[in-house]
C-alpha cells in the first residue's frame, strides 16, 4: 500500500506522569505514516484524493496541545484513531512518538510506536436530532468523535460528562456565534464544560462533519 510521511513532526505538550510532566511542557516528536491508495492522486493532481500532510501536521499538533496525556501510549492511540476518523481515505496508520528529553543524560530519547487499522476502530453510532455522531474511540481521560450534521440542523448537547472540547470542521459549513468555523482548520477549545456548549448551527444546503475531541474535566490518575 502506498503512504505519505511526515518525519520528525515536532511540538511542546503536556505528555507523563511526573509532577513536573504535568505542570511543565515537553518537546516530543513524532514520525507518521498514512497508508492509502495513491493512484488516483498521481493521476489527477488533486489533493482531495491523498492525505495533506500539511493538514495532518496541524491537527495533530491541536490535539496534542489540546489535550494533557499521561501516556505517550495514549498519545499514541488517540491520534491513531483522529486521524483515520478524519482521513476517510487513509486505511492504516502508523506512528512513532518521541520524547528526546525523557532520560536525559542516560538515553537519547524513550518512545513508543504503534501501527492500527480501521478494523482497530470499531465505530458506535449515536442517533441524534442534528444528524449522528461517530464515536471513534473512548479512554478514560477523552471521547473522540465525528459530529454529522444535516443541513439546517444545530448541535447544543454536550457527551454526558463533564468536559471541555475542541472541535475542527472537516466538510460542508457551520455556523458559531462568532461567525463561520474555518474550513479544516482546529477551531480551538469551544466550550468550558458540557452544560455551557457553543451552539454548532450548519445553515445548508448540504451536510456537514466535524471531528471533536472531549476532555473529561476530572481525569482518574
Amino acid at each position: 500500500m502506498d503512504v505519505v510521511r511526515i518525519h520528525g513532526l515536532e511540538l511542546d505538550c503536556i505528555v507523563g506522569i511526573r509532577p513536573q510532566e504535568r505542570e511543565h511542557q515537553q518537546r516530543v516528536r513524532l514520525d507518521i505514516g498514512l497508508y492509502a491508495d495513491l493512484s488516483q492522486a498521481g493521476r489527477m493532481g488533486r489533493i482531495s484524493l491523498t492525505a495533506d500532510y500539511d493538514q495532518v501536521a496541524h491537527e495533530v499538533v491541536a490535539l496534542l496541545s489540546f489535550r494533557h496525556y499521561h501516556l505517550i501510549e495514549m498519545a499514541a492511540e488517540e491520534v491513531s484513531a483522529m486521524l483515520l476518523g478524519a482521513h476517510s481515505g487513509v486505511q492504516e496508520v502508523s506512528l512513532r512518538i518521541e520524547k528526546p528529553g525523557a532520560l536525559a543524560g542516560r538515553a537519547r530519547a524513550a518512545s513508543v510506536q504503534v501501527r492500527r487499522a480501521r478494523t482497530d476502530y470499531p465505530v458506535s453510532v449515536l442517533k441524534a436530532e442534528h444528524g449522528q455522531n461517530e464515536v471513534l474511540l473512548e479512554t478514560r481521560e477523552a471521547r473522540l468523535e465525528l459530529v454529522r450534521i444535516e443541513a439546517h440542523a444545530s448541535v447544543s448537547d454536550g457527551p454526558g460528562f463533564a468536559a471541555s472540547s475542541l472541535t475542527w470542521l472537516l466538510s460542508g459549513q457551520v455556523e458559531v456565534e462568532q461567525g463561520r468555523m474555518d474550513p479544516k482548520l482546529p477551531s480551538g477549545v469551544m466550550a468550558s464544560s458540557s452544560d455551557s456548549l457553543t451552539p454548532l448551527h450548519n445553515p445548508g444546503p448540504g451536510s456537514a462533519c466535524l471531528f471533536r475531541c472531549w476532555k473529561r474535566t476530572l481525569q482518574a490518575h
